[in-house]
């Protein structure tokens, strides 16, 4: 599928180089990470390294007025997910028991195609269609409007996998009343960009809301307050269960529709920016209630995420600027366990130069989270600790 994405991109690139010439850009994440985690919580303390988290090129262009298009090949890391079994003895019982584990084992670089879709202009009023692998209503409107630092890392509902940057469907997004209301809502497979499409897994239907109460005042014309949603596993097909002697029989297979819903109160400022949200997870079966299943038709709430964020803009000189950042994350990632939230808390300064062509970001990362003993019932604190130097790099 990795391969079809790849011929289809260059293809479309090919052609729209043929029709009219193109803009080219593009952007460089690199950094240099150095581990301060104390030993006693990881063997790396010490650990350093140079690496290239992203590389995107684009070829932006139009073939007539109303009809424009975007392809942009996305180089990134790649990650291999493999498994171990183990025979482990209960201690008590003395029976054995298989165990798996999953790991994560970090690949070379792979080239995926981030976006290749057409753009329809003004066929609807001050609004586009979109089709192709497009971009999705959230990610990239809060990254570019709010957060801005992609290169350190990913806002969060992306950074916690609650939604995808871009995805293969269609799309219509603008705005209504000179910019009073802007919106977005995608219709695609719901995999994302760099995972094949399964016809059977469903579809996904996302939406964005976003006013802008001050629009018309000058000076804070940046202040909105957004929603968010997202309905995942739309229509999934799955294997029918079993017939149960107590239950009689179950054909339709129990479906599990995923919603991501939250909101955000952002500023874009010519001295700061910010942005404060909340968002949760909840899934549920798409079934009937069903005698003896008491979560049968219902919808559960399985976890959290909040996030809140700011950024200095300062002129040093010309064509230097300063901005100093912060942003703290809490995830509860599962709501009937008790003491799993995971926060973030990320602090440094960044120094854009040759009007923000390069940009240098010295910061800190610590990351706690708790681990509970259950024969001694206690719970410990542990973080994970690095200092980075982050470089944006965007040429054209």
């Amino acid at each position: 599928m990795k391969k079809i994405y790849l011929v289809a991109a260059l293809s479309a690139a090919a052609w729209a180089y043929a029709c009219e010439p193109p803009e080219l850009s593009g952007t460089i994440f690199t950094y240099y990470r150095y581990d301060l985690t104390n030993k006693e919580e990881s063997y790396q303390e010490g650990a350093n390294e140079f690496g290239v988290d992203r590389v995107y090129v684009n070829v932006k262009g139009a073939v007539t007025e109303k009809f424009h298009y975007r392809v942009t090949a996305d180089v990134g890391r790649e990650y291999d997910i493999y498994y171990t079994y183990e025979l482990v003895q209960d201690p008590v019982s003395g029976e054995y028991s298989l165990v798996e584990t999953q790991h994560t084992k970090r690949g070379g670089l792979g080239f995926f195609a981030k976006y290749a879709y057409v753009d329809v202009r003004d066929v609807i009023p001050r609004h586009s269609i979109y089709g192709g692998i497009e971009k999705t209503p959230w990610i990239s409107y809060e990254q570019n409007e709010y957060w801005g630092w992609r290169v350190i890392r990913k806002v969060a509902v992306s950074d916690r996998n609650y939604a995808t940057s871009s995805d293969l469907g269609l799309g219509v997004g603008g705005e209504f009343a000179n910019g009073l209301i802007q919106h977005h809502v995608t219709y695609t497979n719901g995999a994302g960009y760099k995972n094949p499409e399964d016809g059977l897994s469903g579809k996904a239907v996302a939406y964005r809301f976003s006013l802008f109460p001050l629009v018309s005042n000058e000076a804070w014309a940046g202040l909105s307050v957004n929603a968010f949603v997202k309905l995942d596993n739309l229509g999934e097909k799955v294997p029918p269960r079993q017939e149960d002697p107590a239950l009689g029989p179950l054909a339709d297979g129990a479906k599990n529709p995923v919603t991501i819903y939250g909101g955000l109160l952002g500023l874009k400022h010519e001295f700061v920016s910010f942005g404060g949200g909340y968002f949760m997870r909840s899934r549920g079966e798409d079934v009937d209630p069903v005698p003896g299943l008491a979560n049968s038709g219902t919808s559960k709430v399985e976890g959290n995420i909040m996030t809140a964020y700011a950024t200095g803009h300062f002129r040093v000189s010309e064509g230097m600027t300063l901005h100093p950042l912060v942003r703290y994350d809490m995830r509860e990632p599962n709501k009937d366990k008790d003491d799993d939230e995971r926060t973030l808390l990320i602090g440094g300064v960044g120094l854009k130069f040759f009007d923000d062509k390069l940009a240098l970001i010295p910061n800190y990362q610590t990351e706690s989270y708790k681990v509970s003993d259950e024969v001694s019932q206690t719970t410990e604190d542990k973080s994970i600790d690095y200092v980075y130097l982050h470089c944006q790099w965007d040429w054209m």
